[in-house]
């Protein structure tokens, strides 16, 4: 072979041998992007000159917020015609145009339209009963007084009352159901038939207790002092002690007794020598509803 021609056919292996080796060479830069499918167009690069501290634009539910813009300062203005004091005013103005002073405060008003409304409920009641009975005007009289005072003439069973009462209509009420309850079925032991009358001596009067410094149930129309018992085929019960073991002694153990409920107190023979001579009823209120009965 010539050497021309050993020399051609060097050079022609040398660049058969050198072309694979430079397709299985590793890149040296950042990952070739992947070839595009035909037809599918390729969104623009993200431009590289964007600052970091750049602001996001807002999304598409969210609204740009204008940056406030200060405003011009207010102008001074006048002094209010009213300044509050520093500290509340414990005295009126003297300015001030004068009231008539009152004489309950809004709570008492409060507390006495419950009262009325509680009478005229008791007033139903007591006629829905049957009774026989009259209201008179309210009493005050300082620390004394009847809200609506009923004369009671005559009881749902007949029995009547004298001299007038003038009480509450709750007292009236208790002792409505008192006669009813008690007396009347009571005098079933006694000979000489049903009772009549009532005889009392006290029912509202303003004074204190006789023996305590405190006023009495009597000063607020709550208490109703029975001193006898009339009767229409008999002789009358005074209410004081009677021979033990009698027919009036156990009467009037028994009515005395069955007091203490329709009554939350009940005072009478026995339990001083204030209460000797007559049975003490009252209504006045106690802790959790107790009685006290003697």
């Amino acid at each position: 072979m010539a050497r021309g021609s050993l020399g051609a056919a060097l050079a022609l292996l040398l660049i058969w041998a050198g072309a694979p080796a430079a397709q299985e060479a590793e890149p040296t830069g950042a990952d070739p992007a992947p070839p595009a499918e035909a037809g599918v167009p390729l969104p623009e690069p993200r431009p590289e000159t964007a600052g970091e501290n750049e602001p996001e634009a807002p999304g598409p539910d969210e609204e740009a917020t204008p940056e406030a813009v200060p405003g011009p300062e207010p102008e001074p203005g006048e002094t209010p015609a009213y300044v509050p004091p520093e500290k509340a005013r414990a005295t009126p103005e003297r300015e001030a145009p004068e009231v008539p002073e009152a004489a309950v405060t809004p709570a008492e008003s409060v507390a006495a339209a419950a009262a009325i409304e509680d009478a005229l409920a008791c007033e139903a009641e007591l006629e829905r009963r049957g009774a026989t009975f009259t209201i008179g005007p309210s009493l005050s009289d300082e620390d004394c007084g009847v809200l609506r005072p009923v004369t009671l003439a005559a009881s749902s069973s007949g029995v009547t009352l004298s001299p007038d009462t003038q009480m509450l209509c709750r007292t009236a009420l208790a002792l409505d159901i008192w006669i009813a309850e008690a007396l009347v079925p009571a005098s079933e032991t006694l000979d000489g038939g049903r009772p009549e009358s009532l005889r009392h001596s006290s029912t509202y009067v303003c004074r204190e207790r006789s023996s305590e410094s405190r006023i009495s149930e009597h000063s607020r129309g709550s208490a109703v002092d029975i001193s006898a018992i009339l009767f229409s085929g008999r002789d009358p019960v005074d209410i004081r002690a009677q021979e033990p073991g009698s027919a009036e002694d156990r009467f009037l153990a028994e009515i005395r007794r069955l007091a203490c409920g329709p009554f939350k107190t009940v005072l009478g023979p026995g339990t001083d020598a204030d209460h000797a001579e007559h049975f003490h009823f009252d209504i006045a209120a106690r802790n959790r509803g107790s009685t006290y009965c003697r």
